[in-house]
């Protein structure tokens, strides 16, 4: 253990295969950022020596690996662990899929939580969806789990549930007892930083731009899911779009545009006259 106060922590899930890991590493090369940390790579559900081609990756790179045995618990289950294990003042959570889009990325992420006087979680991204019938209603804005900053003290008083299942880690992450609901109660606040260092409190999400919004051009850590927005065509960028900030989607799902209704809807919606 060096004396850093924030560990950037990286999960690296085998069945995922090599290549996000790749994408993950060279960005983290390519970016600077000054601030003193330490990387954690958590390999997970790696046996002896599997890892030794995503080592090679890491030539010159400082790093401290952490191994978590198993494939149990998503992302959050590994992350729950390290929080506990590890002695650092801040963590930095960034999930298998997560690639870093500019210089002074940990810089501003964590500048935020340092310096807003109510501050408990910073994002790269934040939602307002509700995005199970289980959540609260729209507007549920919660922090995404891709990449956030949170400070160690905090991370520790937040009660997690076993995650077992996709749906346990979506509680955690948007319910009415997620992460961000309970930093909330602990009279803190969520905020999203985007890759100027910009700080954006939850009403203005939407015009922050990076996520679902204004083409995601100030994106400071993507992620597979804003890939999936970035990649789509305008129909599925609006669909997204409302998801995250109107809550009223078309019921033209793009993702089920190979059922004849779905096309049939959309294409009544595009000739239906503006309000």
């Amino acid at each position: 253990m060096t004396a850093s106060s924030i560990a950037v922590v990286h999960l690296v899930r085998k069945s995922n295969g090599i290549e996000p890991f790749r994408k993950f590493i060279s960005s983290y090369k390519a970016h600077k950022e000054p601030l003193d940390h330490d990387l954690v790579l958590i390999f997970k559900d790696f046996d002896q020596d599997e890892n030794a081609l995503y080592l090679d990756l890491l030539d010159g790179t400082e790093f401290i690996p952490y191994d978590f045995p198993g494939d149990s618990g998503l992302d959050l289950g590994p992350y729950i662990e390290v929080s506990r294990k590890l002695d650092y003042t801040y963590f930095c959570f960034l999930n298998s899929f997560s690639e870093i889009q500019s210089d002074y990325w940990l810089t501003h992420l964590h500048t935020c939580l340092v310096t807003s006087p109510d501050a408990g979680i910073v994002g790269a991204t934040g939602s307002w969806e509700s995005t199970g019938a289980d959540d609260p209603p729209f507007p549920n804005p919660h922090i995404r789990t891709n990449g956030f900053i949170i400070a160690a003290d905090i991370m520790r008083q937040i009660e997690f549930i076993e995650i077992k299942t996709k749906d346990d880690a979506r509680h955690m992450e948007s319910g009415h007892n997620g992460i961000t609901r309970q930093v909330q109660n602990m009279g803190k606040q969520p905020y999203v930083v985007d890759r100027g260092g910009t700080s954006w409190a939850v009403n203005n999400w939407p015009d922050s731009a990076t996520f679902r919004s204004g083409n995601q051009r100030a994106l400071l850590i993507s992620d597979n899911r804003t890939r999936a927005f970035e990649e789509g065509d305008d129909w599925t960028q609006e669909y997204l779009f409302d998801l995250a900030w109107t809550g009223k989607p078309s019921k033209a799902n793009p993702f089920k545009r190979h059922k004849l209704r779905h096309q049939l809807r959309r294409l009544m919606e595009k000739r239906r006259p503006k309000a």
